[in-house]
């Protein structure tokens, strides 16, 4: 149903509709429409983990991921799902913390490093995952800059790099951004 309909119209009644059952019957199963959300946002989840991770710490983190990513994409409205549907209750989401928070740590971060670049990391790949799974009709548009590059002259000239759909390429810099840059924040 998230595939076909997208996000916005999976309900409990839907579901219910769709299987055949009464709305109580699914209520039973995820209690209400968070519990739903959580419930397909964990099963995307369990895709997300690589069975085999490399032994560089930065390398496991870059498959990690790059996992999340692939996972996210495969499903309309991944990202959407994954922002709206977080659970750390949820089974999928625990194993992905750790095995993320597990590789961030080995990288040499205090925990307060590792929980901060976490959060960075993880806000990265969900927003750029939320503007590739977006229409480009439904984008916002700075093509105003490139018409008044005299009102607009720095972003007259990175126009066409702000709006670039180069997505690996922008995700690989981003993810390096991230982990190669400290911060000055005390331990």
């Amino acid at each position: 149903m998230l595939e076909r309909d997208g996000l916005y119209r999976l309900s409990l009644r839907a579901v219910a509709t769709h299987l055949g059952v009464r709305v109580n019957a699914v209520a039973w199963h995820v209690k209400d429409k968070a519990g739903l959300l959580a419930a397909v946002a964990d099963a995307i989840m369990a895709t997300s983990l690589p069975t085999l991770l490399p032994p560089d710490p930065q390398e496991q983190v870059r498959r990690l991921l790059h996992a999340l990513r692939a996972a996210l994409r495969s499903h309309r409205d991944g990202a959407r799902l994954a922002r709206t549907g977080f659970s750390p209750s949820r089974p999928h989401h625990l194993a992905f913390a750790e095995a993320f928070n597990t590789a961030l740590r080995a990288t040499g971060r205090t925990p307060k490093e590792t929980a901060w670049t976490d959060w960075t990391l993880m806000y990265f790949v969900l927003g750029l995952v939320i503007e590739e799974q977006t229409p480009p009709e439904a984008l916002p548009s700075i093509q105003a800059a490139a018409s008044d590059p005299g009102a607009y002259p720095s972003l007259a000239t990175t126009i066409k790099h702000l709006s670039s759909k180069n997505y690996d390429d922008r995700f690989a810099y981003g993810i390096d951004l991230i982990l190669t840059g400290r911060s000055a924040t005390p331990q």
